[in-house]
């Protein structure tokens, strides 16, 4: 009996740790990170400091920065300008031996695959247009940006946009147990496979999840941008 309750109690464990990592937080964003870095050449100065600002100083010391998390961005025009944004600052940082800053805007640009609604509008427009639905085959944000048949597609859906959040009222969802408003950061974001959207098939018969294509072309964007440094 007292095996028994160990195994599950192990259980419980492995899977409170699993729940922990895949949340599209400071652990995620420095996996991430780690991921990109394979193949490229960097001190370990320069990657301990930028992971430093891929997690703990952009999720929590700028933790209510919404140009760091995009929260409430909403319209093609502006995305297109923090996303271009992110990508240069992470250019001027990187130049400067910034690697916090660095890390920071890395972190903004994990934050669009997983804040707006990038992922929903490309697997439709993929479907429609009769594009690969592989996980492999997303592309990276800064490939389409200045992309006129997909920026009109993304137009006629509402245009690209983030949810909204607030402490307060995020707080009496949670504690009321109240139903969360259409557009906000609960019901939009992909942080998760446990949050509402982060869950969801991709599309239609996908083996994986709209949060794991997510981090999948975060993590290839994070590592063009990195390997552009060498």
């Amino acid at each position: 009996m007292a095996q028994d309750n160990t195994n599950n109690h192990n259980r419980i464990s492995i899977k409170s740790v699993l729940k922990r990592l895949e949340k599209f937080g400071i652990k995620t964003h420095k996996t991430m990170l780690s991921d990109a870095f394979v193949g490229a050449d960097f001190t370990r100065c320069a990657v301990r400091w930028m992971r430093f600002g891929v997690g703990f100083f952009a999720d929590v010391v700028l933790a209510f920065k919404s140009s760091v998390h995009l929260d409430g961005h909403k319209g093609n025009d502006t995305l297109v300008k923090a996303y271009k944004r992110a990508i240069d600052g992470f250019h001027r940082c990187a130049d400067r031996k910034c690697y916090i800053g660095a890390g920071v805007h890395l972190h903004t640009i994990g934050d669009f695959y997983a804040h707006t609604n990038f992922i929903d509008l490309y697997s439709l427009y993929a479907r429609q247009r009769g594009l690969s639905m592989d996980k492999e085959d997303i592309p990276e944000f800064s490939k389409l940006m200045d992309n006129a048949d997909f920026l009109q597609f993304a137009k006629s859906q509402g245009e690209l946009r983030a949810g909204t959040y607030g402490l307060i009222s995020d707080l009496i969802e949670k504690i009321f147990k109240t139903k969360p408003k259409e557009g906000s950061h609960t019901l939009m974001n992909l942080d998760s496979n446990m949050s509402i959207n982060g869950g969801k098939p991709y599309a239609p018969g996908s083996s994986f999840t709209k949060h794991e294509a997510a981090v999948q072309v975060a993590t290839e964007e994070c590592r063009n941008l990195l390997q552009r440094l060498l």
